[in-house]
């Protein structure tokens, strides 16, 4: 007889593990089937290891800088094999915390491949034998992995974005090839490890879903710190050398790296796992679903990366965490309104809600902006790279849109995400009294300026 679950999760990634526990919270019978590693792709190549090994560009970023603290010079020269020993430590901590949730909450790891039998049976294959659990309902959480452009060999130093940390030696010139947020972040980390670093961008701008204001503005930051940025452009051609990569550009540059980092979009793990023998509807790969993650058949659900939309993990947190309580029985829905997306690109670059240019297509708009370098803290800090915007509607006063770039902007976005969450106007920021000296006043003088309230900014028209 195959174990009888209330509810099983296939995949124990973000959505798949944080679903199973909020189901067990709720006094289910849980299964998680996994094929690889507890975390999934955010915890063991993604998230997780890029902000380590981030955090370790950063120290030595301070190192070189030590003089402006008033400190005699030090050596900085990183050990990237020791970089990578600590990513790895601080990677499986963090899994075994999860094994540990798992364990507390009596959710049952099934190791392997699973492939839907039926809606409510997943048949698990691995090591050569087969297993079959059986649950009231089942949440699809396979979620997705890189794309690989055909023109770029089968070569152990041309990377996917999900490898290139699990590289044993720094790269002496690396080519990134796309400007998303995964690949300015490599551009960034791997810049200030060392590296020479080329970031090509086949479209008109980096991270083109963004706000171009802003985006423009990063693409300056990142240029001064001596990344060559190219956008508009694509690559033409790529030849293998004995050491090196010669690739040439539409525009005519030939380049020399000697690693190529592909950060060129994400597939669907949406394949082998029966639902086109289910009849489950897929839409180019990925799972259809409704506001409750269910899809067209009854009792099967789907959340994280192989439902498509955002493809972040904070996302995909929410949609396994809705699933499983609708699954049990509660109402819950997906709420999509307000979704903060971060970039750890070095300075960090955070937003919430709409572009300018999305927002004016829609709503009468007032916007203002405040640049770190006239801020306290930011002099304190010697952080002096960055700019705080805010898009509100000019006749409620409602939030619309923000953005920021610079130090810890990843979390000085999420006062503004609240806000906006609970449809407060700007002016209640401004009303707040904010903590001096910090970085978050950069966020209450953007308010001020949107009422023309700012202290720290010339008046309009002023000298």
């Amino acid at each position: 007889m195959p174990e009888a679950f209330d509810i099983a999760f296939l995949g124990g990634g973000p959505a798949g593990y944080q679903g199973a526990i909020r189901a067990a919270q709720l006094g289910a019978r849980v299964a998680v089937v996994e094929e690889e590693l507890l975390g999934g792709v955010c915890l063991n190549r993604g998230c997780i290891p890029t902000k380590t090994v981030r955090a370790s560009a950063e120290v030595g970023r301070a190192m070189r800088r030590a003089r402006e603290y008033g400190f005699q010079a030090v050596e900085a020269a990183p050990d990237f094999q020791a970089i990578i020993a600590r990513k790895e430590r601080v990677v499986a901590g963090l899994r075994n915390s999860i094994a540990r949730l798992f364990q507390a909450h009596r959710i049952a790891l099934v190791e392997g491949r699973g492939r839907l039998m039926a809606p409510d049976k997943i048949e698990v294959e691995h090591d050569g034998k087969l297993n079959l659990i059986k649950a009231a309902k089942v949440v699809i959480a396979t979620g997705s992995r890189p794309a690989r452009l055909p023109m770029f060999p089968q070569n152990p130093r041309v990377f996917l974005a999900d490898e290139i940390l699990t590289s044993d030696y720094l790269p002496q010139h690396l080519l990134v090839v796309g400007g998303g947020a995964v690949g300015v972040e490599m551009a960034a980390i791997f810049r200030e490890l060392g590296s020479q670093v080329t970031l090509v961008e086949a479209r008109d701008r980096l991270l083109p879903s963004d706000d171009a204001e802003m985006t423009e503005y990063l693409a300056g930051v990142l240029k001064r710190r001596k990344i060559a940025v190219k956008c508009g452009v694509q690559v033409r051609e790529v030849q293998e050398g004995a050491n090196n990569f010669t690739v040439r550009l539409a525009d005519g540059t030939e380049l020399g790296p000697d690693t190529i980092l592909l950060a060129t979009g994400r597939r669907f793990n949406s394949q082998g796992l029966g639902l086109e023998e289910l009849g489950v509807n897929l839409d180019n790969g990925r799972i259809v679903v409704d506001e409750h993650l269910m899809t067209n058949i009854p009792g099967l659900y789907a959340a994280g990366d192989v439902i498509g939309g955002w493809l972040l993990a904070h996302v995909a947190f929410a949609e396994g965490i809705c699933a499983g309580e609708h699954a049990l029985g509660l109402g819950s829905k997906i709420n999509y309104q307000v979704v903060p997306r971060c970039t750890f690109t070095m300075p960090e670059y955070a937003a919430v809600g709409l572009s300018e240019a999305e927002a004016e297509a829609q709503h009468p708009l007032k916007v203002a902006r405040f640049p770190f370098k006239s801020l306290g803290m930011g002099q304190c800090l010697g952080e002096l790279e960055g700019l705080v915007k805010i898009i509100a509607h000019a006749r409620t006063d409602l939030i619309l849109g923000a953005h920021i770039i610079g130090p810890h902007a990843a979390d000085l976005i999420h006062e503004i995400a609240l806000a906006m969450r609970g449809g407060l106007q700007s002016r209640v920021i401004m009303e707040t009294i904010h903590a001096h000296p910090t970085l978050s006043e950069a966020v209450l003088e953007v308010a001020q300026a949107l009422h023309g309230q700012a202290i720290h900014m010339p008046p309009p028209g002023g000298p």
